[in-house]
């Protein structure tokens, strides 16, 4: 071939891959530090299996995951083929030892085909089949095009290379013998022209190396920068629950504290961004993956993952610049939110997380949105105005009603619940019923607490409740942006259970069970937490407490916070299991993929503007079940209200029942005379 023009395309190819590559890496190294070395073990395993093995990515959505493997898998495997076509740029004739170069050339052709496949399927789906979550995108086609390219101009390649010099050369006779595409269109070419034989064996090697080596250089431009940087991104994806909160230190935000560093609050503009953000959103793969149940983005919400990345990546380039040469970031950086990020997109997650645990290279988003409404909150008081009442009731009574705090213990006043009062007395309980706001003083729920505890008495467990001296969690307010409020009323909570001596804690509550169980070790609370629904399977597992079964058309509704943030699945659908008497049904999107409510990160407490109601959404697929259902069973307090307002938005509440899972048991349970 020509040793000068390689050597030119190959210093001008990786000049312009490491100039473009080295644009981005600058801003990552001008963003905040943060330690993602811990666990190198865990990382290294999250690289294999998520990453070669793509395990998420064909679990998620076989067929298409499949696609996107074979391509992921075709470039791995063909790398070894362009270092030898990089060879030959210097000499026509290198050949791979015969040992390996015949069964090579064989699984090569093999590979390629299958390759070719994988992208006429990718075209498919883009122009024929269209899924909503994929957009209208011409770079997708203009890779696919470029793919596609190098794999046909390879097999042309090969054709015209054996047809030309087979006869001479042993080595490609050889792997000819093997190359079962290149030998099929060696033999077609066998009777041309020796010009044009020529004249296609440089061609096509010539148009794969441009390709090639212009697709090098698109990566770090294009949204295909993640065929660089996904598995970096997978082995630095954070180790920590999915649902994590990022703690503000309040002493030093008060100047309590010791170190002379002007304490952070949240991320007021993108000079506040760890550099993981900036990795994230520059490896974007765009696939929309994150909307499939994102329960925004099917409302009509201007809410995806997709969008705020693509949305933080245009500012960050834009801004490229001012991170190159600014001093002073802060000033320099216009606000994230409002300039950048729409209010209305920050304050539309409902924090259920189907956008992380969705994402193929498990790019994070809840960390970022946590920190935007910790700044708006906390530093600019610019927050949604139903949110001030709720804050406000939070600080004078500890619940987000209002409602006097004394009262709390009323709903159990005529059940000879006991009140925890000494620590004597927790050492004789198996389990501290924490009741959480909700099932105090709603109505609704109180009927779910009564219930609940109906069925620890059926089975003989020692509990008892804090009454009055019960106060929040402090979860609600913690994921709406109020730090030092969450702060405040964990301190509080953390001090009661601390003079109780509490250890084993029970609660209906899934946002309760999970701050007590994933958050308050990290303020010194540590306790054996366990949900209703995997405590009432156990005891039914051991035959503590029998039920006869009572219902029928029962389909479970899945909160996203016993579910997809703590993994337990199978525990509310064994409790299922035993109270009906048919197979219980299950939502279209269920278990991982399942649909949030609409009530979490503080979406509670706001009103819903903008496209249709999340709520009502869900209520909408239970309905079109291919079995109506009878009842909507759950096994969370907010999601018991919002499934009941959906249900009465359709008009349904004579035909739909909805329950908590502990009130099915209740109702069915067997009482020993």
């Amino acid at each position: 071939m020509s040793p000068i023009a390689m050597t030119i395309v190959l210093i001008v190819s990786f000049g312009g891959f490491f100039y473009f590559l080295n644009r981005k890496v600058a801003i990552m190294l001008a963003l905040q530090k943060e330690n993602r070395w811990e666990m190198a073990g865990v990382r290294l395993k999250k690289v294999f299996t998520l990453g070669f093995f793509q395990n998420k990515m064909i679990t998620g959505e076989p067929k298409a995951g499949l696609m996107h493997a074979v391509i992921f898998w075709g470039f791995c495997t063909l790398l070894i083929r362009k270092m030898h076509l990089i060879a030959i740029g210097y000499s026509s004739m290198v050949a791979l030892p015969e040992w390996i170069g015949g069964p090579y050339a064989a699984f090569k052709d093999f590979i390629e085909i299958a390759v070719v496949l994988a992208v006429g399927y990718a075209f498919y789906r883009r122009l024929v089949i269209k899924p909503r979550r994929l957009e209208p995108n011409k770079e997708a086609l203009f890779i696919l095009s470029l793919i596609l390219t190098i794999m046909v101009t390879d097999f042309l390649y090969d054709g015209f290379k054996f047809a030309l010099y087979s006869s001479k050369h042993p080595a490609l006779a050889h792997e000819q013998s093997y190359a079962f595409v290149g030998n099929f269109l060696a033999g077609s070419f066998s009777g041309m022209d020796q010009g044009l034989l020529t004249a296609g064996f440089h061609g096509f090697y010539w148009l794969q190396i441009a390709t090639v080596f212009f697709f090098l250089v698109f990566l770090p431009i294009g949204e295909h920068f993640h065929i660089v940087t996904a598995l970096p991104t997978l082995f630095f994806s954070h180790n920590s629950p999915l649902n994590k909160v990022p703690k503000v230190d309040l002493e030093a935000l008060l100047g309590e504290g010791d170190s002379e560093e002007e304490p952070k609050v949240g991320v007021k503009n993108a000079g506040d961004l760890i550099w993981k953000d900036a990795l994230d959103v520059f490896t974007c793969t765009e696939c929309g993956r994150c909307k499939d149940s994102c329960p925004t983005f099917l409302t009509d919400k201007p809410l995806s993952l997709k969008w705020v990345n693509d949305s933080l990546k245009h500012h960050l380039m834009d801004k490229k610049e001012v991170f190159k040469t600014s001093k002073d970031l802060e000033n320099d950086l216009p606000d994230l939110v409002g300039e950048i990020i729409n209010p209305d997109t920050l304050w539309a997650c409902t924090t259920c997380g189907y956008c992380e645990s969705a994402c193929p290279i498990e790019l994070e988003h809840l960390g970022k949105f946590y920190k935007m409404r910790q700044y708006k909150v906390m530093m600019d008081g610019d927050f949604p105005a139903e949110l001030q009442d709720v804050f406000g009731n939070y600080e004078r009574q500890g619940n987000p009603w209002g409602l006097n705090s004394a009262k709390r213990g009323d709903w159990a006043a005529e059940l000879d619940i006991p009140i925890l009062e000494d620590a004597e007395q927790a050492k004789e309980l198996d389990y501290l019923f924490y009741v959480g706001s909700a099932q105090s003083f709603d109505n609704r729920n109180q009927k779910v607490a009564k219930a609940f505890a109906k069925v620890l008495k059926a089975a003989g467990i020692k509990f008892a409740i804090l009454g009055a001296q019960e106060g929040s969690t402090g979860e609600c307010v913690r994921r709406a942006g109020n730090e030092m409020l969450f702060q405040q009323l964990s301190e509080m909570l953390i001090t009661t259970f601390k003079e109780l001596e509490v250890t084993k804690i029970v609660t209906c509550d899934p946002h309760a069970y999970n701050s007590l169980k994933n958050e308050y070790p990290e303020f010194g609370g540590k306790y054996e937490v366990i949900h209703h629904s995997e405590l009432m399977a156990d005891l039914l597992a051991k035959g503590k407490i029998k039920v006869t079964p009572q219902f029928e058309k029962v389909i479970f509704h899945e909160p996203c916070y016993l579910g997809r943030h703590n993994k337990v699945y199978d525990e509310p659908r064994r409790v299922l299991q035993a109270v009906v008497k048919d197979t219980p049904l299950e939502f279209a999107m269920n278990r991982e993929k399942s649909m949030c409510c609409g009530a979490g990160g503080g979406r509670m407490w706001m009103e819903e503007t903008i496209g249709t109601r999340i709520n009502v959404t869900r209520v909408e697929q239970a309905l079109s079940a291919a079995v109506e259902p009878k009842v909507i069973a759950t096994a969370c307090p907010y999601c018991t209200i919002m499934m009941t307002d959906g249900v009465a938005h359709h008009g349904k509440e004579e035909q739909i029942e909805t329950k908590d899972i502990a009130e099915l048991v209740a109702e069915s349970l067997v009482m020993e005379v």
